[in-house]
């Protein structure tokens, strides 16, 4: 006779390590949680806004202002197409309504040149714009934080509705008091902004992926066209969305047919990328939509192939990089069908991606070689070296760790995140990867999470490995929103514990906020230099990294009230990494003494000295002929080796007005034996040298100093 199966005792049921999506909120909790965005992104707004004022122009902000001006004043994006036009012209606009001295300008060369130079341009509207060059700083960045609120609108959205609200206000407490989102959400660059509407464009795609219909596809192709118009780096979505569509196909059951479901996908998609490049077509004005592709001349990888014969008779250029390239490389469309093929896209659109993936690509040396040999006239030279085998590049200076050379690390971002993320920050991170790692969830939830996951594997895959820029951390700023909407995840797994655990696990997701509060707060205003506590903070010696990261050219006005209220009477030796001109305060009627430092030898020379105007090479006044005993101040990243081009300080301004000189790697580096006194806004560095810090010196100068990478 069979025996009768034991009775099991019943289970409680398992707690999920993920928890089911939130219910609707209610009206009320709703209420409380709209209270709690506006109070967060208030407080973002407040610290950013007083940033700003505490600060000058960085080095990119520059040139971007001005070239942003022109858009609205000329209707053409020929200045600086080097980024598309959306940020800067949103910036630019309360600047142009100001009526900004600009018809001078459209008479210099910088501007009536087949390729303008935005560089000059730039130090051009400096100069007619003194008496107020600052406050139209100002005026443009006020505007800047709407980007970095539109930001966090999205993160709040998307994680509330996959975690709930709670989820929500964590993922937008981390983004709204995150240092390097209010350090570049308030500048006039295109780092930020592209960030904030490509997250926007994706949710809005995740969106349609969860209910498809014609106006979700419309409304995201707008929105993508939108992210064009932002940054170059957002053409990588035209890569993800499909993918993340093909992943949504495979996981996620429909109660259509399969075929249905891709047939209707394709025409979604169809619809989608025609939007998306009416947008980018009406974002550029239609300039030059529907020029032949063959009728261009191109100089990057992407867009070039050998010439016949590996030489050819290029156009004449003031850009030394095309000068350089277009003898070895032509526009790959012509001799092909597609050579008359009128481009749907507008001619400073391609002009720019070109200009902006030449750089990403690095500069071959065989190339470098090639260009030697044909201004030798050795064509057969020049032949010999375009065709080599040689793929090795060269390209920026970068600096990770005290070590400055030509070539970059694989590591780079990775070790970037680690220094300039606060601490707090990267306990959630940590988790919430813990949380995708061990978490259950359903295929639909397994959807969701490669949305929020492949945007920052692609970007950081990308940079790490398929570019050689390792500048700083606002090439990878896209990856933040992502991050901070899937940290959300932890606050519905918090309440899924129970007891004594689900109190820790409160505390401790209170605990690395607050800790992240309080790291901004401590370094307040100048969020360019955050670095938290554990890489050594701001302030370490020799710095974790430099450029961008740290000194951006951002302190010069507060070097200036240090001298004001400290040394009025006494010149001071000026060393600066920025794009302006030390002398504007002079011509704002507020006299500053200043001088160049002495280079190392062999170190600093004239720019394009063949070139210029013998009259203006007399009217230059050059660097000190030796170091003295007194007041220096030199930004960081010089100290620490990053070579540059400097202003001359002669009092004949108008002449001499744009960067004079032009330096090797290390010109200023001798200063690194030198503790500073003080330091402005953790970027310039205050040293007083007495006579025995001369002497000490004076090695230094006997011998030219070593390149780095050499």
């Amino acid at each position: 006779m069979a025996r009768k199966p034991r009775p099991q005792p019943e289970r409680p049921p398992e707690t999920p390590i993920v928890a089911p999506p939130p219910a609707a909120t209610p009206p009320r909790r709703a209420f409380w949680s709209g209270v709690a965005v506006a109070a967060i992104l208030g407080v973002h707004l407040a610290l950013a806004e007083r940033s700003l004022f505490s600060e000058n122009a960085t080095v990119d902000e520059a040139a971007h202002l001005p070239a942003g001006v022109t858009y609205w004043d000329k209707h053409t994006f020929r200045l600086y197409h080097h980024n598309p036009p959306l940020v800067k012209m949103v910036a630019a606009l309360p600047v142009w309504l100001a009526g900004p001295v600009l018809e001078p300008l459209y008479q210099r060369r910088a501007w009536t040149q087949p390729e303008p130079a935005q560089l000059n341009f730039s130090q051009d509207f400096a100069y007619a714009n003194a008496d107020r060059y600052f406050e139209l700083f100002d005026l443009a960045r006020m505007v800047m934080p709407l980007f970095s609120i539109l930001g966090g609108l999205v993160v709040f959205a998307w994680s509330a509705r996959l975690y709930g609200a709670t989820g929500g206000l964590l993922s937008l407490a981390l983004w709204s008091f995150c240092p390097n989102v209010l350090a570049h959400g308030r500048l006039v660059t295109s780092d930020l902004g592209s960030t904030a509407i490509g997250a926007g464009a994706t949710f809005l795609f995740w969106l349609y992926l969860r209910r498809p219909s014609w106006g979700r596809a419309a409304i995201a192709g707008v929105a993508l066209g939108l992210a064009q118009l932002s940054k170059f780096s957002m053409l990588l979505l035209y890569f993800v969305w499909p993918f993340l569509w093909v992943v949504r196909l495979a996981l996620v059951p429909g109660v259509e047919r399969w075929t249905r479901r891709v047939g209707r996908g394709l025409g979604h998609a169809a619809l989608v990328v025609a939007l998306s490049i009416l947008t980018i077509d009406v974002g550029y004005f239609f300039e030059g939509v529907g020029r032949p592709l063959g009728s261009f001349e191109f100089a990057s990888s992407s867009l070039t192939k050998p010439p016949p014969g590996g030489v050819r008779a290029a156009p004449a250029s003031d850009n030394p990089l095309f000068r350089m390239h277009w003898p070895f490389a032509e526009n790959r469309f012509r001799g092909t069908f597609l050579e008359r093929l009128p481009s749907p896209l507008p001619e400073h659109y391609l002009l720019g991606f070109d200009e902006q993936k030449l750089e990403a690509d690095g500069i071959p040396l065989r190339f470098q070689r090639a260009y030697q040999s044909l201004s030798a006239g050795d064509v057969e030279g020049a032949r010999r070296e375009a065709a080599s085998r040689d793929r090795s590049v060269g390209g920026y200076l970068v600096y990770l760790n005290g070590e400055l050379r030509p070539s970059g690390w694989w590591y780079y971002y990775l070790a970037t995140l680690a220094y300039k993320v606060p601490e707090g920050t990267l306990l959630i991170l940590a988790a919430s990867l813990a949380l995708v790692a061990f978490g259950r969830r359903t295929r639909e939830a397994w959807s969701d999470e490669i949305a929020l996951w492949v945007v920052p594997t692609v970007v950081l895959f990308a940079m790490s490995f398929l570019t050689d820029i390792n500048l700083g951390l606002r090439y990878i700023l896209a990856v933040f929103p992502y991050l901070f909407v899937q940290a959300g995840k932890l606050v519905p797994w918090a309440e899924a514990r129970s007891g004594r655990a689900r109190t820790v696990a409160r505390a401790g997701l209170v605990a690395c906020v607050a800790l992240t509060v309080a790291a901004t707060a401590r370094i307040h205003p100048h969020y360019l230099a955050y670095f938290n506590a554990v890489s050594g903070g701001p302030d370490r010696t020799p710095p974790r990294l430099i450029d961008s990261n740290l000194d951006w050219g951002q302190d010069l006005v507060n070097l200036r009230e240090w001298c004001r209220a400290n040394i009025p009477d006494e010149p001071i030796g000026l060393a600066y990494f920025g794009q302006i001109n030390p002398s504007i305060f002079t011509l704002r009627g507020d006299r500053f003494d200043w001088f160049l430092p002495p280079p190392r030898p062999g170190r600093l020379e004239r720019m394009d000295a063949r070139a210029a105007n013998p009259m203006q090479l007399a009217r230059l006044t050059g660097p000190a002929p030796e170091l003295k005993p007194g007041w220096y101040a030199v930004s960081a990243t010089l100290v620490h080796g990053l070579k540059w081009r400097f202003y001359d300080p002669t009092p004949h301004y108008q002449e001499v007005w744009a960067p004079a000189w032009a330096s090797e790697a290390d010109v200023y580096g001798y200063f690194r034996m030198f503790e500073p006194r003080h330091r402005i806004g953790h970027s310039i560095y205050l040293y007083h040298l007495t006579a025995e810090d001369v002497a000490r010196a004076a090695e230094a100068f006997e011998t030219p100093a070593a390149r780095p990478g050499t």
